[in-house]
């Protein structure tokens, strides 16, 4: 509770902070301006092209996996985990290799992508927003019950027969939050808008809040665009929520088990074009990441002290964040543990997870703008830019955190409730007794929380200094010089990072399991 207490206390602190330095009559003459509205409708024209885009590619590129097994299948999944956190100016960077005016798509097809504006915005949400659409549609055929695969293979049901009778009554159960999630993302995105945007005709409310406070410090200005983008993300998830169908699991699910349905030369051929879109959406921008790896460039690039000087600085931001984040996490699953098992707080449960996820639809350069005003107020201005940078990552890591932590929490406290109410187990006791049991989870959220961390380039860029240059605002400001071989040579240490601190949490954090769920 005291650290539920704490996030609580800060985010209002934040908020206080702003409206202090607001002019609300000023307001009104925002809403006035039609460059304001031009934002506005790009901003959701493209998170609703880049929402719809991914999942019209994952629900095919789902059933696939679901009912396909092929050589390198988990290697795929694997990289589609990664592929949701890795950093955004790397994936970004690989994009440009792939499809910019000199790079691949255009050398050896002769085909030119106008990468630079909406088409480009479009290339990097998909790459990052249709893996976790998959990951999320795969979680929705696990709601099955194992008996209706075994009627299908009984009555000879098709492919295309199963998914309109079987699992489009689940996929569309969970696409409504899949959607939401997916168009906040888009909605709120920064890095992707301010490097591929190509002017202000394409800029978004997170590029303009950043643009109101980096260039014109002007507060009331920034406080009214991050007031406009909540109210936008929250109007839209409740309209999508109102009209969507309750997801509850079917009381018979005990464990998914594979039936095999009648296959056609059409379903073999639909899976082989979801399959074509994967590897040419998702995989060239990985390859493109490490192609510099050999070149002479790279080892000359290892040699540079701004190069270790923005690792050491990226690794005091990710460390102490994730720590952070996942403090938090483990504070909300407590606190939503404790209101499970006491009929009159059994409604929180739910309003707890949510309480987290908010944080999607706050911008967080506003988050970071209104704590430095509350610190400057109490006498901690600049000298605190380091903690507020951490505090930041900390707390928009914070809903992934909570998606790897909370199912797991969940279950252990419906499997074993009573067993601890019996024997008065309590607090760390019964901590001992779960961490078998949940490091995996732990382990996994750790390390969204540390690629999360690492990767970020929006806070960072408000506050970085001559002393405070993480690697993706090094490589970032690499790009804009057109340094962009050395760029790709950064990138490559980036990814490389990313690979190992995610490989160290799993394998000291998560056990020898190595964050693979292991089912008895």
């Amino acid at each position: 509770m005291l650290g539920v207490g704490f996030f609580l206390l800060m985010g209002a602190a934040c908020l206080v902070a702003l409206l202090r330095y607001s002019e609300l009559h000023a307001w009104l003459g925002y809403l006035q301006q039609p460059y304001l509205w031009r934002v506005v409708r790009f901003s959701l024209w493209q998170a609703l092209l880049s929402s719809g885009i991914s999942l019209l590619i994952a629900i095919p590129v789902a059933s696939c996996l679901m009912h396909r097994r092929f050589y390198g299948r988990g290697a795929l999944l694997q990289l589609f985990s990664v592929s949701m956190v890795v950093p955004t100016i790397v994936a970004i960077l690989g994009l440009v290799v792939v499809y910019g005016r000199s790079g691949w798509l255009s050398q050896f097809l002769g085909i030119q992508v106008p990468l630079y504006g909406l088409t480009g915005i479009l290339l990097a949400h998909v790459f990052f927003n249709m893996p976790l659409a998959v990951r999320l549609l795969l979680q929705g055929y696990d709601l099955i019950p194992a008996g209706q695969w075994r009627q299908a293979t009984q009555l000879g049901f098709t492919r295309w027969t199963a998914f309109r009778w079987i699992e489009w009554h689940y996929m569309k159960k969970v696409l409504p939050g899949a959607f939401v999630l997916i168009f906040m993302l888009c909605f709120s995105s920064f890095a992707v808008v301010l490097s591929l945007g190509g002017g202000p005709k394409f800029s978004t409310l997170e590029v303009a809040i950043y643009q109101a406070l980096r260039f014109d410090f002007d507060l009331n200005k920034a406080s009214f665009l991050a007031l406009l983008q909540v109210m936008i993300c929250s109007l839209f998830a409740l309209l999508v929520y109102r009209i969507a169908p309750v997801n509850r699991q079917d009381v018979s699910l005990l464990a998914l088990t594979r039936y095999p349905l009648k296959d056609s030369y059409w379903a073999r051929f639909a899976d082989g074009v979801a399959l074509l879109c994967v590897f040419v959406l998702v995989i060239p921008p990985f390859v493109a990441i490490f192609g510099p790896i050999f070149s002479p460039l790279f080892f000359e690039t290892l040699q540079s002290l701004a190069l270790w000087q923005a690792v050491l600085v990226s690794l005091q931001i990710a460390l102490p964040a994730a720590l952070v984040s996942v403090l938090l996490g483990i504070c909300f699953a407590v606190l939503a543990r404790f209101c499970m098992g006491r009929p009159y707080l059994a409604f929180l449960p739910n309003k707890i997870e949510h309480l987290g996820n908010l944080i999607l639809m706050v911008p967080g350069l506003v988050i970071a703008t209104g704590l430095f005003l509350a610190l400057r107020d109490v006498g901690w201005g600049l000298p605190s830019s380091y903690w507020i940078v951490v505090w930041v990552n900390a707390v928009m890591a914070l809903p992934f955190v909570l998606r790897a932590l909370m199912p797991v929490m969940y279950q252990q406290e419906r499997r074993f409730r009573n067993v601890y109410l019996s024997l008065g187990i309590q607090s760390w006791s019964r901590w001992r007794l779960e961490w078998p049991l949940v490091r995996v989870n732990v382990a996994q959220a750790l390390g969204y929380a540390l690629l999360l961390s690492l990767g970020d380039m929006g806070v960072i860029a408000l506050f970085g200094s001559q002393g405070l240059v993480s690697l993706p605002l090094y490589l970032f400001q690499l790009i804009g010089s057109y340094r962009l071989a050395e760029g790709s040579c950064v990138a490559v240490v980036l990814i490389l990072l990313c690979l190992m601190l995610f490989y160290g949490s799993s394998r000291f954090v998560g056990g020898k399991v190595g964050g693979v769920n292991v089912k008895n």
